[in-house]
């Protein structure tokens, strides 16, 4: 839904932010080169960088003949005279941006912003014309900006969220462990140490999850030792024991 009454400073503040973010977005080569307008437009227009710094960003109604939840419209072509007007759902807690499934990731608020002027400095560039309610063209378009212009959200490291370990009164005291981790970007490892006998595992790295069996040790305390680590090589440690019995 949109916030229809975000105060007007708070307006300006997303406004300023989403600006600056695509300033910053427009100092990637791809992102910069993927908005340039054709040639015959006058430098100064056809420059995306000199449109996302110069021209005015206004808060505006949804103008006549737009979608009702339009985030934000401009004119063609006109480079640096231009204005992009920004619409209602600009300020949403969730603007609505809509991107095809060839976006590399969902886009939080901020970066359907930012998004959004960017759409519509290719339009002022020329390099996007109107799209005629073409929305699947619409849609490719917000995806491609999303994946040359914006980086995927920071994979935080590997988290271990549950290490349990058990061990039975029958004779040889067999042992379980069960372990679970989240996060790491793939593909994913294991390492495990024990001073257990006969221990062996099961993996399911698809579902971050690992299963360790054994016998406990009859003359010291059992211990299971874990580390995960991911593809950029950053751990999570864990270690279990005291859960055998001692004879």
């Amino acid at each position: 839904m949109a916030t229809t009454s975000t105060p007007a400073a708070a307006r300006e503040g997303l406004i300023d932010q989403a600006r600056f973010r695509a300033q910053t977005a427009l100092l990637g080569a791809d992102c910069k080169q993927y908005l340039t307008g054709p040639s015959f437009q006058a430098p100064d227009d056809r420059d995306p960088q000199q449109v996302a710094g110069r021209v005015p960003i206004v808060s505006a109604p949804v103008p006549a003949g737009q979608p009702a939840g339009a985030i934000a419209s401009s004119p063609l072509f006109r480079g640096v005279r231009g204005t992009i007007s920004v619409h209602p759902n600009f300020f949403a807690s969730d603007p609505g941006l809509p991107v095809s499934p060839t976006a590399a990731f969902a886009p939080s608020a901020d970066q359907q912003r930012t998004i959004a002027i960017l759409h519509e400095i290719g339009h002022l560039t020329g390099r996007e014309g109107d799209h005629n309610q073409d929305l699947p063209r619409q849609f490719e378009y917000n995806a491609t900006i999303l994946n040359l212009c914006l980086a995927r959200p920071a994979v935080p490291g590997p988290r271990i969220t549950g290490f349990f370990c058990s061990a039975d009164e029958l004779y040889g005291h067999p042992f379980n462990c069960d372990l679970y981790w989240e996060d790491g970007t793939d593909p994913d490892e294991v390492q495990v140490s024990s001073n257990g006998s006969q221990a062996r595992r099961y993996n399911d790295y698809a579902h971050n999850y690992v299963s360790i069996s054994g016998r406990c040790d009859p003359y010291q305390d059992t211990y299971v030792s874990i580390s995960v680590f991911d593809a950029n090589g950053r751990r999570a440690d864990a270690t279990q024991s005291g859960f055998c019995p001692r004879d």
